[in-house]
């Protein structure tokens, strides 16, 4: 009986172990790349480690505090696009810090259901005010305004 007992410890402590370790090796560190006084953006650089799929890289934005997101019915993607490839934030004279260039994957939600991808895509992101973000190409064409929540 003592044997049984002691073999039911060591295989139930295998799979706890295993769980330990995997938690510890998950997680994510982010780094503040650009910020200044009169800009309402914030662009971070985030490094997220996975023990099955390895260390991944992407920027995140932030708008007046808050994650910055392109909505998904703006693009036709399958989500909401708030991982960027790369984000430039010119310092210009005529824009003042309130416009960033995004750069991120595209992935178009077809009416079938599949998705397909296109590659990257550049957008300029224009702070208008308080709430609003324009959204345009390089070119200016296709424009698009959105609203941003505010915080309670």
């Amino acid at each position: 009986m003592k044997y049984w007992r002691n073999t039911l410890w060591s295989w139930l402590g295998i799979p706890l172990l295993m769980l330990g370790t995997l938690a510890g090796c998950s997680g994510a560190q982010r780094t503040l790349q650009y910020e200044t006084r009169p800009s309402p953006w914030k662009i971070y650089y985030v490094r997220t480690h996975h023990l099955s799929v390895g260390t991944t890289y992407h920027y995140e934005v932030r708008f007046r505090g808050q994650r910055f997101a392109i909505p998904k019915e703006l693009l036709r993607s399958p989500g909401d696009v708030d991982e960027f490839e790369s984000v430039t934030a010119p310092e210009t004279v005529t824009q003042a810090g309130d416009t960033i260039t995004l750069v991120f994957s595209h992935g178009i939600q077809e009416k079938s259901g599949s998705i397909s991808y296109g590659g990257l895509r550049v957008v300029r992101a224009q702070a208008i005010d308080e709430t609003k973000v324009s959204l345009g190409g390089l070119d200016g064409q296709g424009a698009a305004v959105i609203e941003l929540q505010t915080r309670p």
